[in-house]
This record gives structure tokens, C-alpha cells and sequence, in this order.
């Protein structure tokens, strides 16, 4: 009996040391490996100004979860990229549809038979930041927003090298504090301050696909409350993608405030 015992709070203790393994080695900013090499904060930044994400179409299932007045609500999305051009998304069975480009956002909902049309201040407003089609695309696959230089260097945290300095969004000044790891030159988190809204993102892990590292768990909260949470599923690049959008007659507008 005693022997069998044993045996269980062996088993138990060694599935714990596996379960604290995997959530150890799944936030890829907290812990690596010790023979990893570690880069000093201007070669870091060097790479990362530089390095940008090696794709022309990208395509990728993802769980989102919006939080609002302390409720969740997940959907299954497809998102679709194509790379300086258009960002596109259908919720599943295309119960909703959305289509970001340049110099515009739309969407329709089926289940409710209406639609929006709008330029990026409708999703500036929602979300809190004043950006542009591009600077949106560099935040969702993980590339550093351009205008950061070393004197920005803030120090050197548990988490990587953090740069503090404002830029310039929309002919907004907005300050921005990034901080990156000293080990690949990912970005780990953003914090934007535009003096009425701070928004923080997190990277919390990625993925390795034709040579660049992807995000694939992005976390957004709006002063100091969850807002979004995107998890990444099935990454790929393809040569051509298909991004259907139009919206039917007999839908309403959505009236903007």
C-alpha cells in the first residue's frame, strides 16, 4: 500500500515538473535556453529595425476574444493577409466579413443584415490608437513601428531591451515604449500613450515560418483592461489568396457616431 502510494505522488510530481515545463517553455520571452546567446541592446535593435517579415500572402485560423464591460466573446476567424495592400477576415460559416485596406475599413453581418463603411477613424476609435493601414499590419505580425533609434534606450529588463521615444501617428505624437528580446530580436510588447488612451500589446509566443518568426498569441489591452486576445492557428504563406467581399443590396448602414 505504501509502495503504491509512493507511486502516485511520484506519478503526480513528475506530471507537474511537465505542465510547469511546457508553460515555462511556451512564453518564449521569459525563459530560453542558457546557451542561447544573449545580444547587447544596439544590436538588437539594429536587427529589428531592419528585419522585416518575409511573406507576400499570409493566411491563418485564429481565436479572437473581445472583452467588453467585463463579458467575453470568442469567435473563429480566417484571416487572410495580403502584404502592404489588404487585410481580410471571415468569422465562421461568413456569419460576418470584414475587409481592411489602405485607406478604409468595411464590414457586413449577416445575422443582422447590415454593414459599415468607414475610413481607419471608425477602427481608431475602438480601439484607441490612431494608426494607418501599414503601421496595423507591422503590429500584427510583430515588426517594430519605424522612428525608434538607440538613444531611445530605456534599459534592460527581465523581459528584454525596452526604447521609449514618441512618434508621430496620423500627425498625432504618440509616446511609445517597445521592448524587444536580447535573444532574436523579436518584439515582446508595445505600450502606446497618446495622453487619453495607453494601450499595451503583448507577443506572447511565435512561430518560425520561411525564416521569420510570426506571432502567434497577441494580447491588447485598452487602460489597463483586456480588450482582445488573438491566437494564431495553422500560419501559412501562400503564392495567392482569395479575399471575396461584397456586401448584398438589402443591407443597412451602420450610422457612425
Amino acid at each position: 500500500m505504501a509502495a503504491q502510494e509512493f507511486r502516485r505522488i511520484m506519478r503526480n510530481y513528475i506530471l507537474l515538473l511537465i505542465v510547469l515545463f511546457i508553460c515555462s517553455c511556451s512564453v518564449k520571452k521569459n525563459v530560453l535556453p542558457g546557451e542561447i546567446k544573449k545580444y547587447s541592446a544596439k544590436k538588437v535593435l539594429r536587427n529589428a529595425n531592419k528585419t522585416k517579415k518575409n511573406f507576400k500572402n499570409l493566411q491563418t485560423k485564429a481565436r479572437i476574444t473581445v472583452t467588453n464591460k467585463g463579458r467575453d466573446k470568442s469567435n473563429n476567424l480566417n484571416i487572410r493577409i495580403s502584404k502592404d495592400q489588404k487585410i481580410w477576415a471571415n468569422a465562421a460559416l461568413g456569419a460576418m466579413r470584414f475587409l481592411i485596406e489602405n485607406d478604409s475599413v468595411k464590414f457586413y453581418n449577416k445575422l443582422k443584415k447590415e454593414y459599415l463603411i468607414s475610413d481607419f477613424g471608425y477602427f481608431n476609435k475602438e480601439v484607441g490608437l490612431d494608426v494607418d493601414f501599414k503601421t496595423l499590419q507591422r503590429l500584427i505580425v510583430g515588426e517594430i513601428v519605424p522612428g525608434i533609434s538607440f538613444r531611445d534606450y530605456t534599459g534592460e529588463s527581465e523581459s528584454g531591451h525596452s526604447f521609449k521615444t514618441s512618434v508621430d501617428f496620423l500627425n498625432k505624437s504618440t509616446e511609445v515604449l517597445v521592448t524587444l528580446s536580447p535573444y532574436n530580436f523579436n518584439v515582446l510588447s508595445y505600450v502606446f500613450n497618446d495622453g487619453v488612451n495607453k494601450i499595451y500589446l503583448s507577443y506572447d509566443s511565435f512561430s518560425s515560418i520561411n525564416g521569420s518568426q510570426f506571432p502567434t498569441q497577441i494580447r491588447l489591452f485598452k487602460n489597463g483592461e483586456v480588450l482582445v486576445k488573438i491566437e494564431f492557428r495553422s500560419l501559412s504563406l501562400v503564392e495567392k489568396i482569395n479575399m471575396p467581399f461584397k456586401i448584398p443590396n438589402n443591407y443597412k448602414a451602420i450610422l457612425q457616431k
